[in-house]
Protein backbone atom coordinates (compact mmCIF):
# COMPACT_ATOMS: atom_id res chain seq x y z
CA UNK A 1 0.00 0.00 0.00
CA UNK A 2 1.23 3.61 -0.97
CA UNK A 3 -0.85 6.25 0.06
CA UNK A 4 0.07 9.21 1.97
CA UNK A 5 -3.11 11.14 3.52
CA UNK A 6 -2.32 14.60 4.82
CA UNK A 7 -4.50 15.18 8.21
CA UNK A 8 -3.04 18.29 9.74
CA UNK A 9 -5.98 21.16 8.41
CA UNK A 10 -4.57 23.49 10.86
CA UNK A 11 -1.00 23.55 9.14
CA UNK A 12 -1.66 25.37 5.93
CA UNK A 13 1.01 27.05 5.66
CA UNK A 14 2.76 24.30 5.24
CA UNK A 15 3.23 22.56 1.72
CA UNK A 16 3.07 18.74 1.76
CA UNK A 17 5.56 16.33 -0.23
CA UNK A 18 4.70 14.94 -3.53
CA UNK A 19 3.18 10.94 -3.04
CA UNK A 20 5.54 10.27 -5.44
CA UNK A 21 7.61 7.19 -4.59
CA UNK A 22 11.10 9.32 -5.23
CA UNK A 23 10.26 11.80 -3.13
CA UNK A 24 13.23 13.55 -1.00
CA UNK A 25 13.07 16.10 1.49
CA UNK A 26 16.64 17.16 3.00
CA UNK A 27 16.78 20.40 5.11
CA UNK A 28 19.82 22.59 4.29
CA UNK A 29 20.12 23.61 8.16
CA UNK A 30 21.50 21.98 10.86
CA UNK A 31 18.70 20.00 13.30
CA UNK A 32 17.49 21.46 16.66
CA UNK A 33 14.97 19.13 17.89
CA UNK A 34 12.46 16.44 17.30
CA UNK A 35 9.36 16.32 19.49
CA UNK A 36 8.05 12.60 19.72
CA UNK A 37 4.33 12.10 20.26
CA UNK A 38 3.31 15.33 21.17
CA UNK A 39 0.09 15.98 23.63
CA UNK A 40 0.70 12.38 24.67
CA UNK A 41 1.95 10.61 27.84
CA UNK A 42 4.89 9.56 25.79
CA UNK A 43 5.91 13.14 24.65
CA UNK A 44 9.68 13.22 24.43
CA UNK A 45 11.92 16.28 22.96
CA UNK A 46 15.07 14.64 21.59
CA UNK A 47 17.50 17.74 21.68
CA UNK A 48 20.89 18.14 19.53
CA UNK A 49 23.81 20.08 19.75
CA UNK A 50 27.11 19.43 17.74
CA UNK A 51 25.08 16.98 15.73
CA UNK A 52 24.52 14.74 18.00
CA UNK A 53 22.00 14.03 20.97
CA UNK A 54 22.30 15.46 23.77
CA UNK A 55 19.68 15.33 26.08
CA UNK A 56 16.01 13.98 25.73
CA UNK A 57 13.45 16.71 27.72
CA UNK A 58 9.46 15.94 28.66
CA UNK A 59 7.23 17.98 27.61
CA UNK A 60 7.44 20.54 30.82
CA UNK A 61 11.52 20.73 29.67
CA UNK A 62 12.37 18.63 32.47
CA UNK A 63 15.56 16.39 31.54
CA UNK A 64 14.92 12.90 31.11
CA UNK A 65 18.30 11.51 30.03
CA UNK A 66 21.91 12.98 29.22
CA UNK A 67 24.41 11.78 27.25
CA UNK A 68 27.91 12.72 27.49
CA UNK A 69 30.59 12.22 24.59
CA UNK A 70 34.24 12.04 24.55
CA UNK A 71 36.63 14.03 21.64
CA UNK A 72 35.53 10.72 20.03
CA UNK A 73 32.46 11.51 19.69
CA UNK A 74 32.01 8.23 22.16
CA UNK A 75 28.99 7.99 24.57
CA UNK A 76 31.18 7.64 27.86
CA UNK A 77 28.32 8.50 29.97
CA UNK A 78 24.14 7.60 30.11
CA UNK A 79 22.18 9.91 32.99
CA UNK A 80 18.84 9.46 33.43
CA UNK A 81 16.41 11.54 35.85
CA UNK A 82 13.53 11.04 37.62
CA UNK A 83 11.41 14.59 38.58
CA UNK A 84 14.68 16.58 37.99
CA UNK A 85 17.42 14.02 39.94
CA UNK A 86 19.50 11.81 38.29
CA UNK A 87 18.20 7.97 38.79
CA UNK A 88 20.28 6.03 37.03
CA UNK A 89 23.98 6.96 35.89
CA UNK A 90 25.83 4.45 32.81
CA UNK A 91 29.59 4.49 32.42
CA UNK A 92 30.90 3.43 29.26
CA UNK A 93 34.37 2.80 28.14
CA UNK A 94 35.76 1.65 25.08
CA UNK A 95 38.73 -0.54 23.42
CA UNK A 96 41.02 1.02 21.04
CA UNK A 97 39.03 -0.25 18.37
CA UNK A 98 35.90 1.80 19.22
CA UNK A 99 34.03 -1.50 20.62
CA UNK A 100 32.56 -1.20 24.22
CA UNK A 101 35.33 -2.53 26.85
CA UNK A 102 33.32 -2.12 29.73
CA UNK A 103 29.68 -0.94 31.17
CA UNK A 104 29.27 0.09 34.80
CA UNK A 105 32.56 -1.56 35.03
CA UNK A 106 31.30 -4.53 33.84
CA UNK A 107 33.75 -5.99 31.07
CA UNK A 108 32.22 -6.94 27.53
CA UNK A 109 33.88 -9.31 25.25
CA UNK A 110 33.87 -8.43 21.71
CA UNK A 111 34.27 -10.75 19.07
CA UNK A 112 35.06 -9.15 15.81
CA UNK A 113 34.84 -12.66 13.59
CA UNK A 114 31.20 -13.22 14.83
CA UNK A 115 30.40 -9.17 15.65
CA UNK A 116 29.46 -10.50 18.85
CA UNK A 117 29.42 -8.93 22.31
CA UNK A 118 29.36 -10.92 25.75
CA UNK A 119 29.38 -10.39 28.83
CA UNK A 120 29.08 -13.06 31.73
CA UNK A 121 30.37 -12.60 34.65
CA UNK A 122 28.62 -13.72 37.47
CA UNK A 123 26.14 -10.77 38.20
CA UNK A 124 23.50 -12.50 37.82
CA UNK A 125 22.23 -11.94 34.26
CA UNK A 126 24.32 -12.62 30.64
CA UNK A 127 24.13 -10.84 27.74
CA UNK A 128 24.96 -12.12 23.78
CA UNK A 129 24.32 -9.31 21.12
CA UNK A 130 25.17 -9.70 17.72
CA UNK A 131 25.86 -6.80 15.69
CA UNK A 132 25.47 -5.34 12.19
CA UNK A 133 28.15 -3.22 10.61
CA UNK A 134 27.23 -0.21 12.15
CA UNK A 135 27.46 -2.20 15.50
CA UNK A 136 23.96 -2.15 16.27
CA UNK A 137 22.13 -4.92 17.60
CA UNK A 138 20.58 -7.67 15.89
CA UNK A 139 19.95 -10.20 17.79
CA UNK A 140 20.21 -9.48 21.53
CA UNK A 141 19.38 -11.88 24.52
CA UNK A 142 19.67 -11.31 28.26
CA UNK A 143 19.19 -14.05 30.50
CA UNK A 144 18.81 -13.95 34.78
CA UNK A 145 17.89 -10.38 35.98
CA UNK A 146 15.82 -8.31 33.26
CA UNK A 147 15.24 -11.20 30.90
CA UNK A 148 14.28 -10.76 27.52
CA UNK A 149 14.92 -10.56 23.77
CA UNK A 150 15.25 -8.91 20.81
CA UNK A 151 15.30 -9.43 16.93
CA UNK A 152 16.01 -6.64 14.52
CA UNK A 153 16.48 -6.95 10.96
CA UNK A 154 18.20 -4.52 8.75
CA UNK A 155 18.57 -4.21 4.39
CA UNK A 156 21.23 -1.30 3.68
CA UNK A 157 21.66 -0.13 6.82
CA UNK A 158 17.65 0.46 7.11
CA UNK A 159 15.27 -1.54 9.96
CA UNK A 160 12.65 -3.27 8.72
CA UNK A 161 11.34 -4.84 11.54
CA UNK A 162 11.84 -5.00 15.49
CA UNK A 163 10.60 -8.33 17.73
CA UNK A 164 10.56 -8.10 21.49
CA UNK A 165 10.24 -11.61 23.12
CA UNK A 166 9.07 -12.44 26.54
CA UNK A 167 9.38 -15.86 27.99
CA UNK A 168 9.30 -17.25 24.27
CA UNK A 169 6.71 -15.33 23.01
CA UNK A 170 6.31 -12.39 20.79
CA UNK A 171 5.40 -8.79 22.82
CA UNK A 172 5.92 -6.87 20.27
CA UNK A 173 6.65 -7.08 16.22
CA UNK A 174 6.83 -3.85 14.20
CA UNK A 175 7.52 -4.42 10.17
CA UNK A 176 8.42 -1.39 8.64
CA UNK A 177 7.58 -0.45 5.07
CA UNK A 178 9.50 1.82 2.67
CA UNK A 179 8.63 3.81 -0.79
CA UNK A 180 9.62 7.19 -0.97
CA UNK A 181 13.50 8.10 -0.99
CA UNK A 182 13.37 9.65 2.54
CA UNK A 183 16.66 10.29 4.34
CA UNK A 184 16.30 9.64 8.08
CA UNK A 185 17.20 13.23 9.68
CA UNK A 186 18.48 11.60 12.89
CA UNK A 187 20.17 8.71 11.80
CA UNK A 188 23.92 9.50 12.39
CA UNK A 189 22.78 11.84 15.54
CA UNK A 190 22.19 9.14 17.11
CA UNK A 191 24.36 6.29 16.08
CA UNK A 192 27.04 6.54 18.18
CA UNK A 193 23.63 6.43 21.27
CA UNK A 194 22.26 3.55 19.99
CA UNK A 195 25.61 1.61 19.65
CA UNK A 196 25.55 1.80 23.46
CA UNK A 197 21.48 1.07 23.67
CA UNK A 198 22.26 -2.21 21.84
CA UNK A 199 23.66 -3.27 25.04
CA UNK A 200 21.86 -1.47 27.38
CA UNK A 201 18.02 -0.77 26.22
CA UNK A 202 17.36 -2.37 22.94
CA UNK A 203 13.53 -0.99 23.47
CA UNK A 204 15.25 2.55 22.10
CA UNK A 205 15.12 0.91 18.52
CA UNK A 206 11.33 0.56 18.82
CA UNK A 207 10.64 2.76 16.08
CA UNK A 208 13.23 2.34 13.77
CA UNK A 209 15.11 5.65 14.97
CA UNK A 210 18.24 4.56 13.69
CA UNK A 211 17.84 3.27 10.20
CA UNK A 212 19.24 5.45 7.10
CA UNK A 213 15.45 6.27 5.46
CA UNK A 214 12.43 7.38 7.51
CA UNK A 215 9.60 4.45 6.88
CA UNK A 216 6.02 5.07 4.78
CA UNK A 217 4.24 2.70 7.49
CA UNK A 218 4.25 0.06 9.63
CA UNK A 219 2.47 -3.28 10.90
CA UNK A 220 2.19 -4.94 13.67
CA UNK A 221 2.55 -8.47 12.24
CA UNK A 222 -0.03 -10.91 11.01
CA UNK A 223 -1.92 -10.76 14.13
CA UNK A 224 -2.63 -7.09 13.88
CA UNK A 225 -4.48 -6.46 10.49
CA UNK A 226 -4.14 -2.70 11.06
CA UNK A 227 -2.07 -0.80 9.41
CA UNK A 228 -0.05 2.58 10.07
CA UNK A 229 0.64 4.98 7.33
CA UNK A 230 2.73 7.86 7.55
CA UNK A 231 2.03 11.44 5.86
CA UNK A 232 4.70 14.01 6.04
CA UNK A 233 4.45 17.78 5.12
CA UNK A 234 7.43 20.03 5.07
CA UNK A 235 7.73 24.07 5.76
CA UNK A 236 8.55 25.92 2.10
CA UNK A 237 12.39 27.32 4.24
CA UNK A 238 12.70 23.54 4.73
CA UNK A 239 12.85 24.76 8.72
CA UNK A 240 10.55 22.23 10.01
CA UNK A 241 8.95 19.23 8.85
CA UNK A 242 6.23 16.67 10.33
CA UNK A 243 5.37 13.60 10.50
CA UNK A 244 1.68 11.84 10.86
CA UNK A 245 0.20 8.70 11.28
CA UNK A 246 -2.94 7.52 9.64
CA UNK A 247 -4.83 4.02 10.81
CA UNK A 248 -6.18 2.00 8.24
CA UNK A 249 -8.40 -1.06 9.61
CA UNK A 250 -9.17 -4.17 6.93
CA UNK A 251 -11.34 -1.94 4.70
CA UNK A 252 -8.43 0.39 3.91
CA UNK A 253 -10.67 3.28 6.45
CA UNK A 254 -9.34 5.68 7.99
CA UNK A 255 -10.12 5.31 11.56
CA UNK A 256 -7.79 7.47 13.23
CA UNK A 257 -4.45 9.23 13.22
CA UNK A 258 -1.82 11.08 15.79
CA UNK A 259 1.19 13.23 15.42
CA UNK A 260 4.46 11.34 15.36
CA UNK A 261 7.32 13.63 15.64
CA UNK A 262 8.24 16.91 14.54
CA UNK A 263 11.61 18.18 12.81
CA UNK A 264 12.79 21.28 14.03
CA UNK A 265 15.56 23.41 12.35
CA UNK A 266 18.06 26.50 12.56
Amino acid sequence: MRKIFFFFIAAIALTSCSSSDDTNITPASTLQKVIFYRNSVNERHWNFSNNQLSTITLADGSLAEEFIYDNQNRVILDKKYTNGVVSETTTITYNTDNTIQSINGLPYTYNAANRTYDYSYGSGFTIHCQVNSDMLAENFVRTGTGARTFHMVYENGTMTSFEKINNGTTELMKNFHFGSVMPNPIAAEVLAVAQVKSLTDPDFFIDGVTSQQLADGHDYGPNNAYYFNYGFIVSQDMSYMQIGIEVIDPSSTVVDWALYAEYYYE
